[in-house]
């Protein structure tokens, strides 16, 4: 299964601040791939997605269509699977730059009880 993610690259790359080239070799493709890809000119493998997406430190469903649309052709005629693309965090993962300044501020909290 092929997919096309022009509109989602571009948007993450808008957000990180990053060069078409800056994103080409963050996923280690070469530039031409990449402007065809966020022009909507190529797809990619959903295998190629997950890659990206863990290259990006995203989760998958940040690159993913709306919805996803399977049609299967059986002897009986035709059915149709669509997924959408809800997803919810259950345990969001907190940076790291903010759980030191968590840490620091407990320690501080703790340095001024002993002091009252």
């Amino acid at each position: 299964m092929k997919i096309t993610v022009g509109h989602k690259l571009y948007k993450i790359r808008e957000d990180k601040k990053l060069s078409q080239l800056d994103m080409a070799e963050l996923l280690c493709v070469s530039a031409a791939t990449y402007s065809r890809l966020e022009r909507n000119e190529t797809s990619i493998e959903l295998e190629k997605m997950i890659h990206m997406a863990k290259k990006l430190d995203i989760p998958i469903q940040d690159l993913l269509p709306e919805t996803l649309s399977f049609t299967n052709t059986t002897e009986n005629g035709q059915g149709q699977f669509i997924f959408g693309n809800n997803y919810y965090y259950a345990n969001p993962q907190i940076p790291s730059e903010i759980l030191k300044e968590l840490e620091d501020l407990r320690k501080e909290v703790a340095a001024l009880r002993k002091k009252i």
